[in-house]
């Protein structure tokens, strides 16, 4: 059997801390009988939101060569008493050691503690789902961040399944000295928006005092109740509870003196009524009245009556009750006659209660309860109205944005609502709708295809003020772009970059692969520059020019064999007026240099700045070295060594074209790359 070596000092200290005698403590705790026996040890219980059902760990099925803890499950029967607990044979037949049971809310989960040979060496955290009947699945680890190749156990989970708490070792603090007894530390691990389980947080040292253990959230989700061993506690472990601020930041912990004894009292449970509280207490389990100062929930009213918003007339409606802190949902029905309704909630806890009725917009009222203290009656009149406004947006169906268009909105019976164009920074304004009448809303705009959408009435999707997304689609051009050697004349075999520099997307190919760009949207089109040769830039505009003969749109791209001598010029380097500082939209065509050097290590180039004839020649050539200083610095930044560089600046010196027009002087003042060596 694989056992670590901490569950082996669990099993000591469980053993250990049995040795005192007759149990001393509070005389209203009461034996749980049909669960607790005089011969076996009883640990670590945990109850079902109805309270009639209960899930405990034991060693009923010790033997002589080794102690066995299991997991049992037992059920209340009809006169409240317990029936004897059921092994929870899948989960214990596959698990060398198994312990700390949490029982989700709905009942439907349970996490445990467990070893299972082959699978992990250290306890870790699994979990079992219910099946057909009073069967469990087989045990699933949780997995990381929250199992480790160290200790986790005794987790509890959250009323809404979305919080883990459980304990690791406290290396700082392992073991309390005076009682002999192992300490621990408690975390918490919360769902995150995909479904998995995010990183375990240690809980503040308002509740990790040094040497605590066994933690069980609520059902509100805001309190806290677990174990610690403090220098005023009355025995070993006593049983602490803390709740959350309304910052969500949990309060001083109190001990629950109405408990606490000499023995370790530990492992509470407590059902959502609130009003019993199990735990273990000298090999057994105990139950007892929990006071009402220790109770989370109080009773608020709320009623009222529901008519229509226009005419006040009573009508019918479904109340549907959500509580935010556990998720769960109840729905009511109103009085259809008189529209009276009255809801009964729980104190503690936040809730959002719809009132439903399929011809009317959907109504809803928030209830924070949470620091409700005392009963308290609250009235709320609810008027549904069956008219409403929205509003229309045009949208990208690709990039989710909003689409410049010309929209027209008409009834069923052919009457226009509105009928104008709309801007991408606009909305229109609300217009009116009835909730008995369909509607259609149809756009029209440039390079997109004519769209027309229904609008059918649904109480749970629309709001006073509802805004509709009208779906448009971009039509799509087919291109390509061709790449070749500009020497040879021959086709290059390379990557190609699509960048639309009209919107957010990028689309990378091979060349000579088809892709579709969108109609009439502008692209910087790169030829990468890989297999030798200098990258390549060119820009276009999506269905511009004639298709070819089969109808697609292309383009070519020439590349510039890398040799020594050959040279390029870097486009969209630029600078201010009369400075060396590159502008950060230069750093997009460097960073296509420094891939050029790192695919071609043994390559030595030259960055050559040139400026136009305004100004005095001097200046312009100290000025077209310091920006070619300026590119050196970058590169050098990202990892290109000196060694592989060199810096020249030829003011007016070089131009390419004649110095006669703006045109022409925004073409002279360049940034060339030149190979100076290739090894």
């Amino acid at each position: 059997m694989i056992r670590s070596i901490f569950s082996a000092l669990v099993c000591i200290w469980l053993f250990g801390s049995f040795q005192l005698s007759a149990q001393q403590g509070p005389s209203d705790r009461k034996l749980v009988e049909g669960i607790s026996t005089t011969q076996f040890t009883e640990f670590a219980p945990t109850i079902s939101a109805d309270g009639n059902t209960m899930i405990i760990e034991s060693n009923k099925n010790e033997t002589r060569e080794a102690v066995r803890w299991e997991l049992f499950e037992s059920s209340k029967n009809a006169d409240g008493t317990w029936a004897a607990p059921t092994p929870l044979t899948a989960i214990n037949q596959k698990c060398n050691f198994v312990a700390g049971p949490s029982l989700s809310y709905d009942g439907n989960r349970i996490y445990f503690t467990a070893v299972i040979e082959g699978v992990n060496e250290s306890e870790d955290i699994f979990y079992s789902d219910r099946l057909a009947g009073a069967q469990w699945s087989e045990p699933i680890s949780v997995g990381a961040p929250i199992n480790t190749d160290d200790y986790e156990g005794f987790s509890s989970i959250s009323a809404d399944g979305n919080s883990l708490y459980f304990i690791r070792i406290n290396y700082d603090n392992p073991r309390d000295k005076k009682s002999k007894e192992n300490c621990f530390e408690i975390f918490v691990s919360r769902k995150q928006a995909d479904g998995k389980w995010g990183e375990p947080e240690k809980l503040p040292e308002q509740i990790n005092m040094g040497c605590v253990r066994d933690p069980r959230i609520m059902a509100d989700n805001h309190t806290l109740i677990f174990s610690a061993i403090t220098p005023q506690g009355k025995g070993k472990y006593d049983l602490f509870q803390s709740r959350k601020d309304v910052d969500g930041n949990w309060v001083e912990a109190r001990s629950l003196d109405f408990i606490n004894s000499i023995e370790n009292d530990q492992s509470p449970s407590i059902s959502a009524a609130g009003d019993i509280i199990y735990f273990m207490s000298n090999k057994d389990i105990y139950a007892m009245p929990v006071p009402l100062e220790y109770r989370q929930l109080i009773n608020v009213t709320v009623q009222g009556f529901v008519s229509d918003g226009k005419n006040g007339r009573p009508i019918s409606a479904s109340v549907s009750v959500l509580n935010l802190e556990t998720n769960e949902r109840m729905v009511l029905a109103n009085n259809s006659n008189d529209g009276r309704y009255s809801l009964v909630l729980s104190a503690g806890s936040h809730f959002r209660v719809e009132f439903v009725n399929p011809g009317y917009l959907k109504k809803v009222e928030d209830f924070d309860l949470r620091k409700q203290e005392t009963y308290k009656e609250i009235d709320v009149d609810v008027g549904l109205m069956s008219e409403y406004s929205a509003k229309v947006v045009p949208t990208d169906s690709q990039l989710k944005i909003p689409v410049t268009a010309f929209v027209k909105v008409s009834d069923q019976k052919g009457n226009l609502i509105w009928n104008d164009s709309i801007r991408a920074d606009q909305l229109t304004p609300s217009l009116k709708f009835e909730s008995a009448n369909q509607y259609t809303i149809s756009a029209f705009a440039e390079n997109f295809t004519e769209t027309e959408q229904p609008i059918v009435f649904n109480t749970e999707t629309f709001r006073a003020d509802t805004i509709f997304s009208l779906i448009m689609t971009h039509e799509k051009i087919k291109f390509s772009a061709d790449v070749m050697d500009i020497t040879s004349n021959k086709r290059v075999k390379t990557r190609v970059t699509f960048n639309n520099l009209s919107q957010d997307e990028v689309i990378i190919a091979e060349s000579g692969e088809s892709v579709y760009l969108r109609k009439g949207d502008r692209y910087e089109v790169i030829a990468s520059s890989d297999k030798g040769y200098f990258f390549s830039t060119t820009h276009i505009i999506a269905g511009e020019g004639e298709p070819g003969p089969d109808g697609n749109h292309g383009v070519s791209v020439l590349m510039t064999p890398i040799k020594e001598g050959a040279q390029l010029t870097l486009n969209n380097i630029t600078f201010e007026t009369n400075l060396a500082e590159l502008n950060s939209s230069s750093f997009a065509e460097l960073d296509r240099v420094i891939e050029l050097m790192h695919q071609n290590p043994t390559v030595k180039i030259e960055i050559a700045a040139h400026t136009d004839d305004v100004g005095n020649a001097g200046y312009n050539l100290k000025l077209s070295a310091r920006r070619a200083e300026s590119a050196i610095s970058y590169f050098n930044k990202k990892g290109i060594v000196n060694e592989r560089l060199e810096a020249k600046g030829y003011g007016k010196d070089k131009p390419v074209v004649p110095n006669d027009s703006e045109a022409n002087r925004a073409i002279n003042r360049r940034i060339e790359l030149i190979i100076l060596k290739v090894e």
